[in-house]
């Protein structure tokens, strides 16, 4: 891993674990084995590496949800394997990196409203998108016309984001496999897509 790597990984961890106020840059620096000179180099100030961690999510969310969902479903099935693909893939994020995940639900909690301007560049912007394949769903009459689909879009992420935020303690109380356990994750995503658009008709 390059320094720049150890830096946005690093600063990713401590500030989903502390928030932005609690972390230092020579915290950072001490557990990525650099510099802190190397922080400022590759990033700049504490604040723009901040943002330059929830950028790093909301980018990887925007691009996930722009792969499977920008073209108009040509069937009930294609709507629900394209809506499928994007709820799997947005697990698939947080199971490479659950800190970037709890760094970003940190961030929406916050008073601070210090990444907004990011979250408007991407978690918006995703959002927008599978508002838009909603309503491109409801232009085909596979999804009922009077559903408000960025309210339909808003609760669907935040289902998402609760299932993810209490993995650990659904695992710890429940004994329930981590979500992207094997033969875990499919059941879940079947479970979620029926829940937001109901049953298969066969």
């Amino acid at each position: 891993m390059n320094a720049k790597d150890a830096i946005s990984s690093s600063a990713i961890e401590l500030f989903s674990k502390r928030g932005f106020d609690g972390v230092s840059i020579r915290d950072i620096a001490n557990l990525a084995g650099v510099h802190f000179s190397s922080i400022r180099y590759h990033f700049g100030d504490k604040e723009d590496l901040y943002n330059a961690c929830i950028s790093k999510h909301g980018k990887d969310r925007l691009l996930s949800a722009k792969r499977f969902l920008t073209a108009e479903p040509k069937s009930v099935e294609d709507m629900r394997l394209r809506l499928g693909y994007a709820i799997d893939d947005v697990f698939r994020i947080h199971g490479e990196n659950p800190f970037l995940t709890k760094l970003l639900l940190l961030e929406v909690e916050s008073e601070d409203h210090r990444a907004d301007r990011v979250l408007k560049k991407t978690m918006v912007a995703m959002s927008a998108v599978y508002s838009q394949f909603f309503k491109a769903c409801q232009r085909k009459n596979y999804i009922k016309n009077n559903l408000d689909p960025l309210f339909m879009t808003q609760s669907l992420m935040g289902v998402l984001h609760h299932y993810m935020r209490t993995e650990s303690i659904r695992e710890r109380l429940l004994s329930q496999k981590k979500i992207n356990a094997k033969n875990n994750k499919e059941q879940i995503v079947e479970n979620i897509i029926t829940l937001f658009l109901g049953c298969r008709n066969y």
